[in-house]
């Protein structure tokens, strides 16, 4: 076990599960999540990876609270751009182009976020369960990479299969979480 993929996993599940509940967490997670998501095709260190989650995380809430009218926007196309670097990992797992993965990534977080901005009241949930189980995914193989390495970057074949299946029904799974009415808190000795 690999104690470093423990942080990402974390931020996944909170994302996957509980992303579309709260702007500033969706903010914060879904910007840490593209920036890690986009270090992990090119086998970036730990630190890296981390440096590069934080940086983004920070640089992605700080534009959204700026400009705050359009945070519903900013979720959708950070959550797009995550789904989107976990797509790209699947489709293209040998011989990354660094222009490509950026274009692709930048087309479905533009994707993502017109139909946040279309379906407010569904899509952030949708488009937050999908970035989280992505990064949940890669966490789980950085944590035990003897075991589930493949979740992070899957060969062609099986593998890939086995990955985008995993990765859609923990995605549904956080859907359904994110969906269920809330409970409303009662009082003490009410």
């Amino acid at each position: 076990m690999d104690p470093t993929g423990l942080g990402v996993l974390v931020v996944g599940l909170v994302l996957c599960l509980a992303g579309g509940r709260s702007v500033d967490l969706a903010l914060l997670a879904s910007g840490f999540a593209v920036g890690w998501l986009l270090t992990e095709p090119y086998d970036a260190s730990f630190g890296t990876a981390v440096l590069v989650g934080v940086a983004v995380a920070a640089g992605s809430w700080l534009l959204a609270r700026v400009v705050f009218k359009v945070a519903l926007l900013a979720i959708g196309g950070l959550a797009g751009a995550v789904v989107g670097a976990k797509i790209f990992g699947l489709l293209q797992p040998v011989d990354r182009s660094v222009l490509l993965v950026l274009l692709f990534v930048a087309a479905t977080a533009v994707i993502g976020a017109l139909v946040t901005r279309r379906f407010r009241r569904t899509a952030p949930a949708a488009v937050c369960a999908l970035a989280g189980a992505a990064l949940t995914l890669s966490g789980l193989a950085r944590t035990f990479p003897a075991a589930l390495d493949f979740l992070r970057q899957p060969l062609p074949g099986w593998q890939v299969a086995v990955t985008a299946v995993v990765w859609v029904v923990l995605a549904a799974a956080g859907w359904a979480v994110q969906r269920r009415p809330r409970r409303p808190v009662r009082a003490r000795g009410a």
